[in-house]
């Protein structure tokens, strides 16, 4: 990317008409950063807003990359980058489709900015737009889920936006609340007699049943397994076993056991796959499963490719489900099957790297219910 300026990607956005990824691409470039910066202490040395001669777009790009800890690694992720970008872009598009309007609706009309125009009912009406459209997987709405996450993204923008004084009027306040009922929660639980039947169904077919294992006896992202490498795989002469070290999200590092079987079935990936190294290497920074041109997954396309295999087993109990097995299901697996085995809740915590324990409650919500529950107190032979 050559002689790119923030200033190209209103005409990008007109241009392109909803093809938004090379909008994107070109956005998740942090060169340009470094200068916002300069401009902004250039700003402060004067005493001016911050912000003054900021663009929409740069807007955008700054608070997507803006830096608020001291280490690198501990800024948002590309992927995080990546869903800001896409719903705050989503959104500009379709203020810029209605640049028209807001000209002949807005007094004052102020040139070279969409957000600055905007007013508390055009909020409103691009909440209602973003419920109803059909925008969603197989031409549906939004789920609840996903339209929760695309406001609370906005939201938090908006705040920014006010804050900064980009903007006059506290248009965060007008989203309305988008939190998921108990019923709209996705069920995402996974139970050990399903993660079975998938591995038995993929017992010989040694990429699947490696990469299913090792989501379930490890609890990782399949993030953090797409980028793991060769290397960090090591003997623990403490203990004996073997183990993989890395950083996860949030700049979290964890250190995971391999049990004998789950690294058996990393080495016949491997052999299958034919790495160069099957012996231990702390220095091999090849990846721990690699594609078949031996290079490191995309973890999407390795996600999209998990969700396939499992489908295409066409097993009852996936069939049986609305929604579809993702790999994001054997964390909750793992929470569950650890509580079954008399994990306390602080431990499974730690080992998925929840920052707030409520979030491992909610994997192991039907579990407590069910340790909880009443008619177990029974006395059954009264009755």
């Amino acid at each position: 990317m050559q002689d790119f300026s923030l200033v190209h990607i209103g005409a990008e956005v007109r241009e392109r008409k909803g093809d938004l990824n090379k909008i994107v691409s070109l956005m998740l470039d942090t060169t340009y950063y470094d200068a916002l910066e300069e401009r902004n202490e250039h700003h402060q040395r004067k005493n001016n807003d911050m912000f003054g001669d900021f663009t929409d777009e740069e807007m955008m790009y700054y608070y997507v990359h803006q830096r608020k800890h001291i280490r690198k690694d501990r800024e948002r992720k590309e992927n995080t980058k990546t869903e800001y970008l896409r719903t705050l872009l989503q959104f500009y598009q379709y203020a810029v489709k209605s640049e028209s309007f807001l000209r002949q609706d807005v007094d004052y009309y102020i040139e070279e900015t969409i957000f600055k125009n905007l007013r508390p009912w055009h909020i409103r009406n691009y909440q209602d737009y973003l419920s109803t459209a059909l925008l969603g997987k197989g031409g549906k709405p939004y789920s609840p889920a996903t339209l929760d996450a695309k406001m609370t993204i906005l939201k938090s923008f908006m705040k920014w936006l006010h804050e900064t004084k980009y903007i006059l009027h506290p248009l965060h306040k007008e989203i309305l609340s988008t939190s998921l009922s108990e019923q709209e929660i996705p069920n995402r639980d996974l139970y050990y007699h399903e993660v079975k039947q998938l591995l038995d169904y993929y017992k010989d077919h040694p990429i699947n049943h490696g990469l299913l294992t090792m989501l379930a006896m490890t609890g990782l992202r399949v993030q953090e397994i797409a980028k793991a490498s060769w290397g960090d795989v090591y003997l623990d002469s403490l203990s004996g076993h073997y183990r993989l070290r890395g950083v996860g999200k949030g700049g979290k590092t964890f250190d995971k056991l391999l049990h004998p079987s789950l690294y058996e079935r990393i080495l016949a990936f491997r052999e299958r796959r034919h790495a160069t190294s099957t012996a231990l290497n702390s220095s091999d920074k090849g990846p721990l499963f690699p594609t078949k041109d031996g290079g490191f997954y995309q973890y999407k396309n390795l996600s999209n490719y998990i969700v396939r295999i499992i489908e295409r087993t066409e097993l009852p109990f996936i069939k049986e489900r609305n929604d579809r097995v993702t790999p994001h299901y054997f964390r909750h697996f793992y929470a569950i099957y650890s509580r079954q085995q008399g994990a306390d809740i602080f431990l499974i915590q730690k080992e998925l790297g929840h920052s707030d324990r409520k979030t491992t409650e909610r994997y192991l919500e039907k579990v407590l219910q069910r340790e909880q529950e009443i008619g177990l107190m029974w006395k059954e032979q009264d009755f």
